[in-house]
Parts: C-alpha cells; structure tokens; sequence
C-alpha cells in the first residue's frame, strides 16, 4: 500500500514536469528560425548595395514588406510554405514545425538611419486550446544603417 501511494506520488510529479520540458522543446525552433530570417534579411540588404559597388549610405538599402503568418498555429506539426516577401529573403523551412512565423516590413527603399525596419514573429498553439505562444523578434538600423536586431525575443504565452 505504501509503495501505491509513493509511486501515485511521484507519477502526480513527474508527468506536469514532462508535459513543461516536451511544450518547452516545442519551442526550440522558434529561436533557430527568427534568427534565420535576420540574417537573410540582413543579406539582402547587403545585396542591394553590392551590385552598385558601394558600402557607403548612398546605397538604397531596401527591405521587404509583410507576410502574413503561415501555417496557422495548431498542436500538430505542418509543412511552412513562405509568403512572396519570405521567398525574396531566401527563407524556407524543410522540416515541418510548431509555429507559424511572419513578417511585419516597411517594404520601402532608402529610408532614414536608426529607423524600424522589420519585426519577425511566431506564433503556434502547443496544446490546442486556442491559446497562442507568441515570439518576436524586432529589427532596426543603426546610424551606418546596418540592420541590428533587438539584445532578445519579446515573449508572450511561452509554454501557454
């Protein structure tokens, strides 16, 4: 009866503690993708200026606009498919994932140094509730107008 009752008590424990670390390994991806999506962004940036031979902030400096958040976020693994503005980046996901991720850009070309340019996101519902995780990433230029990114993610719901 006692070894019932230890084991009943190790079982209410243990199984709250193993739902938090596989909801928290969910979001594992999120980090890897969001900064992904920086660095393409930040290239093609880059891009713009090299093919006018020139590093200096006489460049354009274009950035893409918005896409809308794709998969919609549900408890199930699905296939990413990216938006036009994810495709002139480069961003593509092979595996299936959790979250759905999007971009909020100015879509614009020469703006003034030390502006907001883009905010990355994602979002996905770990447990079906209809309770979204939400991750951001924000992104700005700098004086040089080199694309930086906040010191870390906005987060909202993390394990819902």
């Amino acid at each position: 009866m006692i070894v019932v009752a230890i084991l009943g008590i190790l079982a209410a424990l243990a199984i709250p503690a193993f739902v938090g670390y596989v909801r928290r390994s969910k979001t594992a991806e999120v980090a890897q993708n969001l900064d992904a999506l920086f660095k393409l962004a930040a290239s093609y940036m880059a891009q713009e200026n090299a093919g006018r031979g020139t590093d200096t902030p006489t460049g354009t400096y274009c950035s893409v606009g918005s896409d809308a958040l794709t998969p919609t976020p549900t408890a199930d693994k699905q296939q990413f498919l990216a938006g036009p503005n994810g495709q002139a980046l480069g961003f593509s996901i092979a595996d299936f994932v959790y979250f759905g991720y999007g971009i909020t850009g100015t879509n614009q070309c020469g703006w003034n140094a030390a502006a907001d340019v883009y905010t990355f996101y994602a979002q996905g519902d770990l447990d079906g509730d209809g309770t979204r995780s939400t991750f951001e990433l924000a992104a700005g230029t700098d004086d040089t107008r080199t694309l930086r990114h906040a010191r870390g993610f906005y987060i909202h719901e993390e394990l819902e």
